[in-house]
């Protein structure tokens, strides 16, 4: 398990603790296509946590196993703590905190009794090895929080994205004539608020 498995290793959650390669710092970390992408509903904000290379859902059960060092939590507290620990900026969705603890339980990180997941002792030392504390996992969140209007930007996109698609592929001929001028209107308001912001940037 530590090798390859659910923690750790070339099919686990990355190097080692919240900040190695590939781990919750690095480059499948909050900032880059970790939390914010199509993690926990398109980001922590979508579906999963972020697609940096692990899959999304893991990348869910391993930052809810981190939350459950605070105490045993049902879906809807883990929800909760995660909303707390970034000031509101990140709110999961309940089901996808089901599925994380569903994993979890599945892998022998947790019991469930009633909806409600504790970690167990294989649970408390396999985020020990990883080097994850409440205090690593609550820094961790803190950071990613700080993204949260990003991370809103792209669940919006990404979204827009999938009607579009579903659209070209399927919809019918009135349907692709609102989408043309949906997108029309899109195209504008995404050119205008990038030269606000280069504008911004450029006043730095």
């Amino acid at each position: 398990m530590f090798g390859g498995g659910f923690f750790g290793g070339p099919g686990g959650f990355g190097g080692p603790g919240f900040g190695g390669p590939s781990g919750f710092g690095g480059p499948g970390g909050c900032g880059g296509h970790g939390v914010g992408g199509h993690g926990w509903g398109h980001g922590f904000g979508g579906h999963g946590w972020g697609h940096g290379g692990k899959p999304p859902l893991k990348r869910a059960a391993f930052v809810t196993a981190a939350l459950l060092l605070d105490g045993p939590a049902d879906a809807a507290q883990v929800v909760q703590r995660v909303s707390d620990a970034t000031d509101g900026a990140i709110t999961p969705p309940h089901e996808i905190a089901e599925l994380a603890i569903g994993v979890l339980a599945g892998r022998g990180v947790v019991t469930v009794d009633n909806g409600v997941a504790t970690l167990t002792e294989l649970g408390q030392n396999l985020l020990a090895w990883r080097g994850v504390s409440s205090e690593t996992a609550h820094a961790f969140l803190a950071r990613a929080g700080q993204f949260g209007d990003v991370f809103k930007i792209r669940r919006e996109l990404f979204e827009i994205a999938g009607l579009a698609r579903t659209i070209t592929w399927t919809g019918t001929d009135e349907q692709k004539q609102q989408l043309a001028a949906a997108r029309t209107k899109v195209l504008d308001a995404l050119r205008e608020a990038k030269k606000t912001l280069h504008r911004t940037l450029g006043e730095d």
